[in-house]
């Protein structure tokens, strides 16, 4: 009796190996790689305007202060990537971050338990449960992912303020360890009177990366979750379990939104149950402007880091350049069609080429 082979997009073919620009470049399409150096010369020339309005702006303090800022949110936006991979969306994201850091730190008040390690277990544990109670409904019911995980985003939001009776906890009946974590910095360098240094947010942000890159492109969940997004109906046929794929990439994102939650609250210092939430459209399009495609199978960790890079310099140098802060969706919504139009054409051309009329 054979058994069928486990289904894997864009293997390489054997005894050819895999080349470093293979692994830097998504899966998912020959045009991949070719969208993210667009990307990358987007930021590049993004970086020279903004450096010709403000000299000083060329420098390791402001390279640390994007890392801190940035390193949230591109973590959460990682595990939107993983749940996109297969064809799956989720908007509850930040909604569960909130939740987990609230229940986190009014929990370490409450037992009197000064210590991240007890506040990181409580908001990744509480995202990571939330995440698989995603992925078992969505399962079982073979509802569609964005109505699922829009409704949890409501339910999450009426448990915290309806049933938990939420009220904004400020920074001085925060735990000090929350308050230090969002203040600790690695090293310091000096920067004109006074010094600089890179926060501490730098060892989860890297433990993110090379994490999710490992689960993505080293593993069968990877290969299987491309799969999955790329012809679902034949992964499930080449032996894919599709429950398995569910609660491990949902249970990530879960657990990654934790851990996000109680970065956020500890470098704003104030844990308010009604913030977070509204800017969901940030992560997606950072997941998007980095070449992941909303019906799966594309997608990868280069990607999401450098559209959230492109995101955050926006957020963080559009005053420099003389704009309000309002313009920031604008310029995210304008980079997302440019970038959208730009991979389409290309794989018009492509198409075109290769004689297939049926996608061009």
């Amino acid at each position: 009796m054979t058994t069928t082979p486990a289904f894997e997009p864009n293997a390489p073919t054997p005894g050819t190996g895999t080349s470093w620009r293979e692994r830097l470049w998504p899966r998912g399409g020959s045009g991949s790689g070719e969208n993210l150096r667009l990307l990358a010369l987007i930021i590049l020339a993004y970086i020279v305007i903004v450096t010709f309005q403000s000299p000083d702006f060329l420098s390791l303090a402001s390279l640390f202060d994007l890392i801190r800022t940035g390193s949230a949110l591109t973590i959460v936006a990682l595990g939107v990537l993983v749940v996109m991979v297969t064809g799956g969306i989720d908007v509850s994201f930040l909604a569960n971050a909130i939740l987990s850091a609230w229940i986190a730190t009014a929990l370490s008040n409450a037992l009197g338990i000064d210590s991240l390690a007890f506040a990181l277990t409580i908001a990744i544990g509480i995202g990571t449960f939330v995440g698989l109670v995603n992925g078992l409904i969505i399962y079982l019911f073979s509802l569609p992912t964005l109505i699922t995980t829009l409704a949890m985003q409501g339910v999450l939001q009426g448990v915290l303020m309806v049933f938990l009776g939420a009220r904004p906890i400020t920074a001085g009946f925060m735990p000090s360890s929350l308050r230090d974590f969002g203040t600790s910095v690695l090293f310091e360098i000096p920067a004109g009177p006074g010094f600089t240094g890179l926060s501490v947010f730098a060892i989860p942000l890297v433990i993110v990366i090379v994490l999710t890159w490992y689960l993505l492109n080293r593993t069968p969940i990877g290969r299987a979750s491309y799969a999955l997004g790329s012809n679902p109906l034949g992964a499930v046929r080449s032996g894919v379990e599709v429950l398995k794929i569910n609660l491990v990439v949902y249970g990530y994102a879960g657990a990654l939104s934790g851990l996000t939650g109680l970065m956020m609250v500890s470098e704003i210092r104030l844990v308010n149950p009604v913030s977070l939430v509204g800017n969901e459209l940030i992560v997606l399009a950072a997941v998007v402007i980095g070449g992941a495609k909303l019906t799966g199978g594309t997608g990868s960790v280069g990607g999401v880091v450098l559209g959230m890079a492109l995101i955050t310099l926006l957020s963080n140098t559009l005053v420099t350049l003389g704009l309000s802060a309002s313009w920031n969706r604008f310029f995210i919504g304008a980079a997302m069609v440019a970038i959208a139009a730009i991979s389409h054409y290309r794989a018009k051309q492509r198409n075109l080429k290769l004689l297939n009329f049926q996608d061009v």
